[in-house]
């Protein structure tokens, strides 16, 4: 079992918005505190290691009518709406959650992620956000996740849904 959290845990690691050295496009505007809480989830208590508080930074940078946000592995573009706040982001990853082995198939999750919400203006400054973070996860077709259905970790229900109301804020220069 604790291979599979370990396994779990590495599908939710670029759920980790906030680390490293991604390069910044277009205009920065700034590194960003956020708070996330727990919404809704149909993937059960703690799957994939989540909590119902989940706390980060990411830089956020903008080019025109796009917005990007930096999660320190890559840049990950988005659309900012022609009234300059709203915004919107979807990515995709395919994750091996369970190798494949002889005989068994193994489990790879297919994780769309979404991020949308409106941009906080201080004079011309952006100074804060708010909105909401979603990530649904699918087995491929040729998967089987059933041995990570019911345990600690794992999953009540496959596809399955999470979904934070986030607060972020400028923060302080370091």
């Amino acid at each position: 079992m604790r291979r599979w959290t370990a396994a779990l845990a590495l599908a939710c690691a670029s759920c980790e918005f906030g680390q490293g050295d991604a390069k910044v496009p277009g205009e920065p505007l700034g590194t960003f505190a956020v708070v996330a809480e727990l919404d809704t989830s149909n993937c059960g208590s703690g799957a994939l290691g989540s909590t119902d508080v989940w706390e980060f930074e990411v830089q956020l940078s903008k080019d025109y009518d796009q917005l990007f946000w930096l999660n320190g592995r890559e840049v990950i573009p988005g659309v900012l709406a022609s009234d300059g706040e709203s915004f919107e982001f979807d990515t995709r990853v395919q994750v091996d959650v369970l190798e494949p082995k002889p005989g068994v198939l193994g489990c790879t999750l297919n994780r769309q992620d979404r991020a949308s919400g409106r941009l906080g203006y201080d004079d011309e400054m952006v100074t804060s956000f708010k909105g909401r973070l979603t990530f649904a996860y699918t087995p491929s077709a040729d998967s089987d996740c059933a041995p990570l259905m019911g345990v600690e970790g794992g999953f009540s229900t496959l596809p399955c849904e999470m979904k934070y109301d986030a607060e972020a804020n400028l923060a302080a220069e370091k």
